[in-house]
């Protein structure tokens, strides 16, 4: 059976995660990369209101030098809590696209939305990079993490109210490093 974008563990917190985490080890250090998979990037699109369809042809390089220029960043939110000046560079330069203002009605009223001058992936990349201005923007950068397990490395945004989670599945990673100190504990007594 196939699990699906969320089952995956995708899709809980900000586009830019997911995309930082679309290259994913499977806890022993085995990678997957989602972005060869055409059906998961639609789902990532679809998930995130992006686009309702792939456009083609799917600029692989952009999205893979995205996700790159997004786990420096990320990485160094979670170690340091800071952006080195030339990523926030590179950032800018993803999210500087062509847009306009246009306002909006709905059934509550009146909304202004900023929408491209030109659609297309430019604009897409442009909205994931902003995802991660969103985050920075509630000014909670502590909560950003990164997995310790060494085969994982996956960065997750920790919603607890003690900000106290430290795997990104307490499932997975967690249930292995417990496995993994009970074994060191038994071997430890054994050798007594």
């Amino acid at each position: 059976m196939t699990k699906t974008f969320a089952q995956l563990g995708f899709g809980r917190e900000f586009a830019w995660i997911d995309l930082f985490n679309s290259l994913e080890l499977d806890g022993f250090g085995v990678p997957t990369d989602h972005l060869e998979n055409p059906a998961w990037i639609a789902n990532f699109l679809q998930h995130w209101k992006l686009a309702n369809s792939i456009s083609r042809p799917v600029p692989y390089t952009e999205l893979r030098a995205l996700r790159s220029l997004l786990r420096r960043i990320g990485d160094s939110l979670a170690e340091k809590g800071r952006i080195h000046t030339r990523d926030l560079d590179a950032l800018n330069s993803v999210m500087k696209v062509a847009s306009v203002e246009k306002l909006v009605q709905h059934q509550n009223g009146w909304r202004v939305e900023i929408v491209p001058v030109r659609g297309g992936w430019a604009w897409i990349l442009a909205l994931i990079a902003g995802s991660l201005v969103e985050m920075l923007k509630m000014g909670k950068t502590e909560h950003l993490k990164v997995c310790p397990n060494q085969g994982c490395l996956w960065i997750f945004y920790d919603k607890t109210k003690g900000n106290t989670r430290r795997w990104c599945s307490d499932r997975t990673c967690g249930n292995r490093d417990r496995v993994r100190r009970a074994r060191a504990e038994l071997k430890k007594k054994v050798q007594k």
